[in-house]
């Protein structure tokens, strides 16, 4: 048997939603894990041109925060924020997205934007591997267009790709 080289499949679901598909060869446990436990989520979570994960607090419960900023070389940043809408261990994460791209105005006490984007990943167990499914609703076609656009399912390629070596590491 052929071994299949993992990849993120993007399905456009009308104008405003795009779901990306991807297998993981570990337990869902473990996958889900990598999704929410800061000190995994910085091994595998890269940002774009090589910026690092810097900050990654979570308060994971319905209702809890999280900020996740991103750092480069020379010490700028950027991030997303927001708030979990759903937490079922180890099946479902649900939470807005924020998006930081001026740190010099950001207030983390500020009302969430009524235009942040809707986020949920499921982990579904199939044998030894992980189906995660990653929807992503955004504020209008304009901005799901411009998010298709900018390449983010090859962002994503790239993360899971971390992911998956740091999944054979501690599986």
């Amino acid at each position: 048997m052929k071994s299949e080289k993992p990849e993120v499949k993007m399905e456009r679901r009308g104008e405003t939603e795009v779901v990306f598909t991807r297998y993981f060869a570990a337990p869902r446990e473990l996958v889900f894990d990598c999704h929410t436990k800061p000190d995994l989520m910085r091994r595998w979570l890269i940002g774009p041109e090589g910026m690092v994960l810097d900050t990654c607090e979570q308060d994971l419960k319905v209702g809890g925060k999280y900020l996740y900023l991103y750092a480069d070389k020379a010490g700028n940043k950027s991030g997303v924020y927001g708030t979990f809408r759903e937490v079922v261990v180890p099946e479902k994460l649900a939470n807005t997205e924020n998006y930081i791209f001026d740190m010099a105005s950001f207030d983390p006490n500020a009302p969430e934007d009524p235009n942040a984007t809707f986020e949920s990943r499921t982990f579904t167990a199939e044998g030894s591997r992980t189906l995660m499914t990653h929807l992503c609703r955004y504020a209008s076609p304009e901005v799901c267009k411009m998010m298709v656009d900018s390449g983010a399912a090859d962002g994503m390629a790239e993360c899971y790709l971390e992911l998956d070596k740091l999944l054979t590491q501690i599986n």
